[in-house]
């Protein structure tokens, strides 16, 4: 389904007008920097932990919402271009289109960024030119390897304990969600796969299917390759995943890749709409997307 963007931005000025979804409720929430992971600079370089308004007032257990590009994840990040997480949250739990929930986001690495995004896995399994083009992006940032194993480990291993630990959350993987876009997406991908004994609900926005570099060749072997990957999901169980891209500049090309893991996914009984929700926006890729598109993935991933 083509989703055009007036029809995006009509939705969400009708959010942004309701007066039940002001922002603020019994407060404006509040951001912690995590210090605890200080020594794993080289695996996240920061994690930020947004509370929202309420927080701690009652017992109530939260859904945790894990962000990848998390120096993008709240308002005010990145001199205003941000997923502003922070707000929506707030929002939409004030409206009651969402549950109460925590967002913890997770810094990239900077040049590292497709070190730490890359799926090792897809790279282990992959034709000689789709190795190709990662080695070539690997070396462009002066380094050997990939990273993303043991990202994934920590988020896993170290992060999500700490988390369920230290705040009211609820450690279920049908209240944990990742989400990411472009690169992230494919990460975010990836985490849902990987620990999907941890992680039962999962975005990726405008994801970067395709692994392109500068030169922006198509790899045949790749949609059929992420649909094997995906089909070790095996049935839904309760989970649900959102997969979208737009119809301009690079995610035209993404086509492929979405529909051959969705149609992976369906044959495996998610259900499109209750555990899959593919959409094809009338947009370009991923930031350029976010302002009108990110309610709709809360409102759908959170409810």
């Amino acid at each position: 389904m083509i989703v055009h963007r007036r029809t995006i931005l009509a939705f969400t000025a009708l959010v942004l007008a309701s007066p039940a979804l002001a922002i603020g409720g019994k407060g404006s929430g509040r951001i912690e920097t995590l210090t605890a992971f200080s020594e794993a600079r080289d695996v996240v370089p920061r994690v930020r932990v947004f509370l929202p308004p309420g927080y701690g007032s009652t017992e109530q257990l939260y859904k945790t919402l894990y962000m990848l590009d998390g120096q993008y994840a709240f308002e005010g990040d990145s001199d205003g271009v941000s997923f502003e997480a922070d707000r929506r949250v707030t929002r939409l739990m004030a409206a009651g289109t969402i549950q109460p929930t925590i967002v913890v986001a997770i810094d990239n690495l900077g040049e590292e960024r497709f070190l730490q995004y890359m799926p090792e896995t897809i790279y282990d399994r992959a034709s000689p030119e789709v190795r190709n083009t990662v080695e070539r992006e690997i070396k462009r940032v002066g380094a050997t390897s990939l990273s993303s194993k043991s990202f994934v480990a920590f988020i896993q291993e170290q992060l999500k304990p700490f988390i369920d630990t230290n705040y009211q959350t609820s450690p279920d993987r049908l209240d944990t969600a990742i989400f990411g876009a472009s690169m992230a997406g494919v990460m975010s991908g990836a985490i849902f796969v990987e620990a999907q004994e941890t992680f039962g609900l999962g975005a990726s926005m405008s994801p970067n299917w395709a692994i392109y570099d500068e030169r922006f060749i198509d790899h045949p072997s790749l949609p059929s390759l992420w649909q094997d990957y995906f089909l070790s999901l095996g049935a839904p169980e309760g989970r649900r995943f959102w997969l979208d891209h737009g119809t301009q500049m690079m995610d035209a090309g993404m086509v492929p890749h979405q529909l051959a893991i969705a149609e992976g996914m369906t044959n495996l009984g998610w259900q499109r709409g209750c555990n899959l929700q593919t959409r094809v926006y009338d947009a370009g890729h991923a930031f350029a997307q976010t302002a009108t598109q990110m309610d709709e993935v809360l409102a759908w991933l959170l409810a």
